[in-house]
C-alpha cells in the first residue's frame, strides 16, 4: 500500500472523528455549527492536506437551494471513475432521526427534497448520496466497538435510494445502510461498503465485486468522462413526473480526487 494513500484514507479517519467530537460540543453550547459549515470547514482541510490530488471547485449557489447544499464528487480511478452528488444532513440536538427527511420540500420543487436528489443526480449521470453528520452518542452500529481504536465516525454515507426504500429517518436504522466516510478511500473495507473499492476504480483484478456496477452510468470509464450517454439516465423524467422544460439545479461545488496512483 502507498503512502498516499495511507494518508488520505488517515485523513478522512481524522476528519469523520473531527466532526463527531464538535458537534458535541456544539451540542453543549449555544455556537451553531451547521451542514455548510462542517462540509466546507472538511473540505479545506482535505485541500490543504492533499492539494497534489484533490481539485475543488465552487459555484455560484442557486437563488433558492432547492437540492440543498449538495456537492458533487468525483473520485477518478485508472479504469472508472465514480461519480456522485452528495446532500448533507445533521442530526439535531439529543436527537435520533433526521428531522423531515422525507417531507422536507422547497416551494418551487415538484417533489420532496429525497426525491429532487434522485432525480437531478440521476439526470446529470451522478449518484445520489445522502451524508449525515452526528455525534457518536446517537449511534448504535458505527461506534468505537467497529471503529479504529480512538475514532469516532461523525460523517456516514448512505445512498438515496436504500435511504427511501428503507423507508426510516432514524439514525439506527439509516446505519445499517450506510457507512463511515473513509470507507471510500481507505483499503480493505469494501466488502462492507454499497461503494465501489479503489482496487476496483483502479482495476486490479478480480476485486469480488459485482461486474453489474460497471454498468451503472454513475460509474463510467475514466477514458471518457465528458460522454454524453454518460449524463443521462433513461426515463428519469417520467418516473418522477418532471415538467417537460425541468432542468437540475445546479450542485454548488465539485470535488475531484485523482485516486489513479492509490491502491
Amino acid at each position: 500500500m502507498k503512502a498516499a494513500n495511507l494518508d488520505l484514507c488517515q485523513t478522512f479517519l481524522e476528519l469523520g472523528d473531527a466532526i463527531s467530537r464538535n458537534l458535541e460540543l456544539a451540542y453543549g453550547s449555544h455556537i451553531s455549527y451547521g451542514e455548510e459549515t462542517i462540509t466546507e470547514g472538511s473540505l479545506l482541510q482535505l485541500w490543504n492536506r492533499h492539494s497534489a490530488i484533490i481539485a475543488i471547485q465552487t459555484f455560484s449557489k442557486p437563488k433558492e437551494a432547492v437540492n440543498g447544499a449538495d456537492w458533487e464528487w468525483h473520485l477518478i480511478g485508472r479504469k472508472y471513475t465514480l461519480k456522485m452528488r452528495v446532500q448533507a444532513k445533521r442530526l439535531a440536538k439529543n436527537g435520533q432521526q433526521i428531522k423531515r427527511l422525507f417531507s422536507q420540500k422547497a416551494k418551487t420543487a415538484p417533489h420532496p427534497q429525497i426525491d429532487m436528489l434522485i432525480a437531478d443526480a440521476t439526470l446529470q449521470g451522478l449518484l445520489p448520496v445522502y451524508c449525515f453528520y452526528s455525534a457518536e452518542a446517537a449511534k448504535s452500529t458505527w461506534t468505537t466497538a467497529t471503529m479504529p481504536p480512538d475514532y469516532q465516525a461523525g460523517c456516514l454515507l448512505g445512498l438515496a435510494r436504500d435511504i427511501k426504500a428503507g423507508g426510516s429517518k432514524y439514525l439506527y436504522s439509516i446505519e445499517q445502510v450506510g457507512v463511515p466516510w473513509h470507507f471510500l478511500v481507505c483499503p480493505k473495507l469494501a466488502n462492507t461498503s454499497p461503494f465501489p473499492s479503489l482496487s476496483f476504480l483502479n482495476g486490479q483484478g478480480d476485486t469480488g465485486e459485482t461486474a453489474l456496477k460497471v454498468r451503472e452510468r454513475y460509474i463510467v470509464s475514466s477514458e471518457f468522462l465528458d460522454h454524453p450517454e454518460a449524463v443521462l439516465r433513461d426515463g428519469i423524467r417520467e418516473l418522477f413526473d418532471l415538467p417537460e422544460d425541468y432542468q437540475p439545479v445546479p450542485v454548488i461545488g465539485r470535488v475531484s480526487i485523482d485516486c489513479r496512483q492509490l491502491e
